[in-house]
């Protein structure tokens, strides 16, 4: 009950980050023109702003609890998401009082720990990655190979890119849906809360190609709607390596990979992102 009440943070998250920016822009225009209709306005905000932040601190901290989130990341949106809590608090009673010189500079100062609560938030999201520069999804656009494909080890050269481009941003470091962690192979051959996502052997029977094979809309689909989506490609590729057993010590070659693999491994990581699985 308490994991399902947690899933409500998505929802209530975003309604105080758009009230919060919203009394910034009121209090710009204020500045330039004293309106007594935005003053008021800032208040009705603000009444409205307080219990949402709140209910959006408490589902946050219990989300966090279901245990698919570690690290410093987590630790820190909390407690930046509990302080903005006590901000937009502190900030309706400064307006409530006509404390309105020590409201304003009390706004900025939450609309600064607003930015920081809110990057941490988008990087347990998103992958830690999201807003770094060069933007990683350009940067993957080239293959990681250009010599003989077939000599590379099949596991850093064909199975870690794509895991890491579309499965790391849910099983990393800062969140690991299901126990999970696919970003160093350690991990991930370790399996999380459901076993071994490479067991039972085979696409068609292990954990692994059993959630990529899924709907779209199923709740247990990998990755989720919403994400990007692994392409045909890919998929072929995914299956290929699960048919030949998994391994992650040996070369391509070892695995006698058909001409259409070999076409598809060749091809950049980030083609035909957008093709649902079928």
């Amino acid at each position: 009950m308490i994991e399902f009440i947690g899933k409500f943070h998505p929802l209530f998250v975003h309604l105080p980050i758009g009230f919060l920016v919203l009394l910034g822009i009121f209090e710009a225009l204020a500045t330039r023109s004293p309106k007594q209709h935005l003053t008021e306005s800032s208040r009705v905000v603000l009444v409205l702003t307080f219990p949402i932040t709140i209910a959006s601190v408490v589902t946050g901290w219990l989300l966090a609890g279901s245990g698919d989130y570690e690290g410093s990341n987590i630790f820190w949106h909390r407690w930046l998401g509990t302080g903005l809590g006590v901000a937009t608090g502190l900030l309706l009673g400064l307006h409530w009082s006509g404390l309105y010189r020590l409201y304003r500079w009390g706004l900025i100062g939450t609309l600064g720990l607003l930015v920081a609560a809110s990057h941490l938030g988008g990087s347990l999201t998103h992958g830690s990655d999201f807003l770094s520069w060069p933007a990683p999804a350009l940067s993957r656009n080239k293959p990681p190979f250009t010599g003989d494909i077939s000599a590379q080890p099949v596991y850093t050269a064909a199975i870690e890119p794509i895991f890491a481009k579309y499965c790391v941003s849910c099983h990393g470091p800062e969140k690991s849906k299901g126990g999970l962690r696919m970003d160093r192979l350690e991990h991930f051959t370790k399996g999380g809360d459901s076993g071994s996502p490479m067991a039972p052997a085979g696409a068609t029977e292990s954990l692994l190609g059993k959630r990529l094979a899924l709907p779209l809309d199923d709740d247990e689909h990998m990755p989720p709607d919403g994400k990007p989506q692994l392409s045909k490609d890919q998929l072929a590729i995914i299956h290929w390596w699960l048919n030949a057993g998994a391994p992650t010590d040996k070369k391509i070659q070892d695995l006698n990979p058909t001409p259409e693999i070999l076409k598809a491994l060749q091809a950049p990581t980030s083609s035909s992102t957008q093709d649902a699985p079928q």
